[in-house]
């Protein structure tokens, strides 16, 4: 019933509603000071007074903020407790990109669900409602800009979308669809999470894929459309999302209750008359970085986390992300083991909760490569604090937990990099992730492997999944960032 408006027949949470309305802002994609990074725990009463400053030292790109209180943060963020951020800088300025209305356009897109009266009418009272036995909230509609499914009259020319996934735990899988036929082909992708790519690029055959907190910068074509032609933006995405695809071509059948998608209609854009105006997207975008070089990647420390999922039996699945070390020779007990070809790898796990001993300490300007080990079944978009990183590679993966294996602070696995049999998906990277991101889809059955390298500022941050509902139930580590001259005395 959770893909349907109302309670049906569930009982309001009382904790919930005893909630005073405690916050702390977080800055998503932000190079922010620690102190102001929003640290979950730093909360503020109703009343309580906090500045925080924000240098904006960091190339163009869409960034958002919202509520990062430990525990609630569904439930602020839900309610309401989020908005857009967007940083200019001349480099993108000389590009001579729409900016401003009314022909760039921001489009925030969240799930909501909504109370009924008695006569079964939609009342407008926001409802965050999960299954008994799951911790997520996969809502009927789509809101884009806090509206259901709106309508945008547009010119015959081209729009800049700066485009952003704010639900809570949904993905949306974005297909333009008119005249009974997908319209990719009038899209172009120049920006992701941390700015511009590199260059355009068109988007996957299937549709623009956005997790919670994905953002893309997108121009879209009108020019050559005769007036009143309706184009629908569609989601294709079913929940839990598991990586499983669709055919862009079948979007307007997307409909899935089973799937947790009862509407797949996002938006719908109109063509009003006008003066055609096309315009050429340049070849090259951004300069101002490159993927890491080989000899900085084999010189950069290697951490790996195993995204696990722990079942119990008076409550919804613990999930958490395991923080794994190298197993001395002789250790026994519960353990990791990675089979790579005719190599192996025994791991332990160092930290397992958010309140264990921070584990990680990067050293400030010193690449790091990150794998993150999906032994769930479900994609968990894993977002990174302070600086972006490069995706390196997807890696196919079979693996196998033995009964019991996953406790609460061990785990025993073994994880053989190999494409398991009943795996279809592609493991692919798809052009439009080869920006500077923050956030990274991981499929199951998948490594995914970052290259990340924190510059700016030292002190405490948090690295989790953004499926808030997820964050809130453990799913999220501290690191802390060190500059060199102290690394010799951190034993």
């Amino acid at each position: 019933m959770q893909c349907f408006p109302g309670l049906s027949g569930g009982e309001p949470n009382r904790h919930a509603a005893g909630l005073t309305g405690n916050t702390v802002v977080h800055l998503h994609g932000g190079l922010t000071p620690a102190s102001y990074d929003g640290w979950a725990e730093n909360l503020f009463a109703p009343g309580q007074p906090a500045a925080f400053h924000y240098p904006m030292d960091q190339r163009a790109a869409l960034l958002w903020y919202h509520d990062h209180v430990m525990g609630v943060t569904k439930f602020d963020v839900y309610a309401g407790l989020a908005g857009l951020w967007i940083v200019r800088d001349e480099r993108e300025r000389k590009l001579g990109l729409p900016e401003g209305p009314p022909f760039e356009v921001p489009l925030l897109l969240q799930d909501r669900n909504f109370d009924l009266d008695e006569e079964g009418g939609l009342t407008g009272r926001l409802v965050h409602k999960t299954d008994p036995d799951v911790m997520e909230a996969f809502a009927p509609f789509t809101v884009v800009n806090g509206k259901v499914w709106p309508l945008l009259e547009v010119e015959p020319r081209t729009y800049r979308f700066r485009v952003i996934n704010g639900s809570n735990a949904r993905t949306y899988r974005l297909v333009l669809f008119g005249d009974e036929a997908p319209q990719l082909e009038r899209i172009s992708q120049i920006g992701t999470d941390h700015g511009l790519l590199r260059a355009p690029t068109a988007l996957p055959p299937d549709g623009l894929l956005l997790a919670s907190a994905e953002r893309a910068d997108l121009l879209v074509d009108f020019s050559g459309l005769a007036p009143g032609t309706e184009l629908t933006l569609l989601n294709t995405a079913s929940a839990p999302f598991d990586g499983a695809p669709f055919p862009a071509e079948d979007a307007e059948n997307a409909a899935d209750t089973d799937g947790l998608l009862p509407y797949p209609q996002v938006m719908r854009f109109r063509v009003e008359a006008g003066p055609p105006s096309s315009w050429s997207v340049p070849a090259e975008l951004a300069s101002d970085y490159e993927p890491p070089s080989d000899d900085a990647l084999a010189s950069a420390p290697r951490r790996a986390i195993a995204l696990v999922e722990r079942e119990l039996e008076d409550g919804p699945n613990m999930l958490t992300m395991r923080e794994l070390a190298t197993a001395e020779d002789d250790a026994g007990g519960a353990l990791v083991t990675i089979n790579d070809g005719e190599s192996s790898t025994r791991h332990r796990v160092a930290a397992a909760h958010f309140e264990d001993a921070t584990t990680f300490f990067p050293m400030l300007g010193q690449y790091e490569v990150w794998q993150l080990i999906n032994l769930t079944d479900d994609t968990h978009p894993i977002h990174l604090h302070l600086d972006p990183f490069q995706v390196l590679a997807r890696h196919p993966i079979s693996h196998e937990i033995p009964e019991g294996g996953v406790e609460d602070r061990a785990l025993t696995a073994t994880i053989t990099l190999e494409r398991d049999p009943s795996d279809a998906l592609s493991h692919a990277i798809d052009d439009n992730e080869r920006g500077l991101k923050d956030t990274v889809r991981v499929n199951p059955k998948e490594i995914v492997e970052i290259a990340v390298r924190f510059t700016t500022y030292s002190g405490r941050y948090m690295y989790h999944c953004h499926i808030l509902e997820h964050e809130d139930r453990d799913m999220m580590r501290p690191f802390v960032t060190m500059p060199a001259e102290l690394m010799p005395f951190m034993g």
